[in-house]
């Protein structure tokens, strides 16, 4: 079976924080952390897709393959899906362009359930959730996991409730593999009542019937979309130094 593509999506006009693909961290822009965690991880071919020039000149510099896509996807699954057209991968593994810390191993894990699981249509990796401020933070997604590793449900808010003793929590981190059918499904779906009201596009697919499994993870939350996150980030690679150059 051929191996998965990976394909990270690096849109340049971000709204929040427009060039953060492209923003100095340490010695890496945020998007080649990215890329050479995707390219340690030896899962398959790398590609990253992008609306804009500068995208992929910047990664062709350092080395990395960059196709040009539409400026009208709608987001990053359409892009991922534009970029894949030409792969007969049966697996395609997206990995958001603003998380650099995101390790090789966390990558491999993810396409690891496609691979190993054939009730998976989608995988995604979580981690542990014990910090009570990011519980509570609607910008930290929590992901309710089943015993089998299945997702049953995403939200802003802290669940499962904690009525009778204390629940397992976890974050949920921004990667997601598909089987190929499974995201050209995705993508034809209109968004969800679920969706919208959380603003979280993978409910779509649990809407849908679709099934994520996930594997269980051990990372640095970092997703940078403001300039702030940015700065923590930075603080994060100083702190971290030695255990995120070992993953590189």
């Amino acid at each position: 079976m051929k191996p998965p593509l990976i394909v990270i999506p690096a849109r340049f006009h971000s709204t929040r924080f427009p060039g953060k693909v492209l923003a100095p961290l340490g010695d890496k822009s945020v998007l080649e952390w990215c890329w050479t965690h995707a390219v340690k991880s030896g899962v398959g071919t790398v590609i990253i897709a992008t609306e804009d020039e500068k995208v992929v000149l910047a990664a062709r510099k350092f080395g990395a393959k960059a196709v040009l896509t539409s400026p009208t996807c709608v987001s990053g699954s359409d892009r991922v899906f534009e970029a894949s057209q030409d792969s007969d991968s049966p697996f395609v593994i997206n990995i958001q362009a603003d998380q650099p810390f995101l390790t090789a191993e966390t990558i491999k894990s993810v396409a690891q359930v496609l691979q190993t699981n054939p009730k998976a249509d989608i995988s995604t990796a979580v981690i542990p959730l014990n910090d009570p401020e990011r519980l509570k933070n609607p910008n930290v997604v929590k992901a309710v996991v089943c015993q089998d590793n299945r997702c049953l449900y995403f939200s802003r808010s802290p669940v499962p409730f904690a009525r009778n003793g204390k629940p397992d929590y976890f974050e949920h981190l921004g990667i997601y593999g598909f089987r190929k059918e499974a995201l050209k499904k995705f993508i034809s779906l209109k968004p969800a009542p679920i969706e919208m009201a959380e603003s979280l596009e993978q409910l779509r697919a649990l809407d849908a019937g679709m099934a994520i499994y996930t594997c269980i993870s051990s990372e640095i939350p970092c997703s940078i979309d403001t300039p702030k996150d940015l700065e923590e980030a930075k603080q994060i690679l100083k702190k971290n130094h030695l255990k995120i150059a070992e993953n590189r």
